[in-house]
């Protein structure tokens, strides 16, 4: 009888974990482009994926020519699928030998709830309140975590020219000078004479009209010490995605900062993301969405 029971106890307790499995989703869509489809294995009609959804390893994927699918895995690692075909979601689970890993769902999570419930107003953020035809995408001041970021900025203006960015140190003292024939420029902290430098003071201004120029910016770049959290969590995010970086992983590091209020950071990770999937409109339509939850340009 005895034995009776403890079988009884085995198939009961191997039935919860089966069950237990089949409800934990295995990929959550990230991204997606053109016309991408799922089902369950059952004959199930086929429906429209959506940002957001939990695949589990009894559905199927259906990508048609031109289709896109960026795909998180529970372990935090992406995948990008371009190519036309079915896929069944327990083969690609396979593929991908990897334990979960609990800070890469924390920001993927948080970046699929910034896109699927999305806050209709702008958040506020400190700001200069004058009316000026050039506005960097920055709060009145921001912490630095990165190397390099860019600094993008808005042109109102209707006079074609190229612009200066102007770097000044705490005492109105400019340090350097770059000339932009875009929107944005690239900022190394690790450039003389800059390179030691806790605090700049940096404005954008037209090069043949300079009357025409933004409010000024402070941007302080953090010490190992003000950075030493964000570098453990950074170095777990990292190895998650090991190798290289694909767009998706730059969706999921942009949500880090953005979390960590990092937000020049964050607009940095999205620029990334677009300039290495420059035809996925998702990627664009996340920039976006960022700029305006977290009122950058007003």
């Amino acid at each position: 009888m005895k034995y009776v029971l403890l079988n009884f106890l085995f198939i009961f307790l191997s039935l919860t974990v089966a069950v237990g499995q089949d409800v934990q989703y295995t990929f959550n869509v990230l991204a997606h482009q053109g016309e991408v489809f799922y089902r369950s294995n059952s004959d199930d009609d086929w429906q429209s994926v959506e940002i957001g959804l939990e695949l589990r390893e009894n559905h199927l994927i259906r990508i048609e020519k031109g289709g896109y699918l960026g795909l998180v895995h529970q372990s935090g690692k992406t995948v990008p699928y371009y190519k036309a075909g079915t896929y069944e979601v327990s083969r690609l689970h396979q593929r991908i030998n990897l334990k979960p890993s609990a800070v890469a769902q924390k920001y993927a999570n948080a970046y699929v709830e910034s896109v699927t419930n999305p806050d209709n107003s702008a958040k506020e953020t400190t700001r200069s309140v004058e009316n000026k035809k050039l506005k960097m995408y920055l709060p009145n001041s921001v912490d630095v975590f990165s190397p390099e970021v860019v600094l993008r900025w808005k042109d109102q203006e209707t006079l074609n020219d190229d612009y200066e960015v102007v770097f000044k140190n705490m005492f109105d003292e400019v340090l350097m000078v770059k000339d932009a024939t875009d929107t944005k420029l690239w900022l190394d902290f690790e450039q003389e004479p800059i390179a030691s430098e806790r605090l700049l003071i940096v404005s954008v201004q037209k090069k043949q009209h300079k009357e025409v120029q933004s409010s000024s910016y402070g941007i302080k770049h953090m010490t190992p010490d003000e950075s030493a959290q964000i570098e453990q969590e950074l170095r777990e995010l990292k190895l998650v995605f090991s190798g290289e970086e694909n767009a998706l992983d730059k969706l999921i590091l942009a949500s880090f900062y953005e979390q960590n209020n990092l937000l020049a950071d964050a607009l940095t990770s999205y620029e990334y993301a677009i300039e290495l999937s420059p035809n996925i409109e998702a990627f664009h339509n996340a920039y976006d969405q960022f700029v305006f939850r977290n009122g950058l340009g007003l």
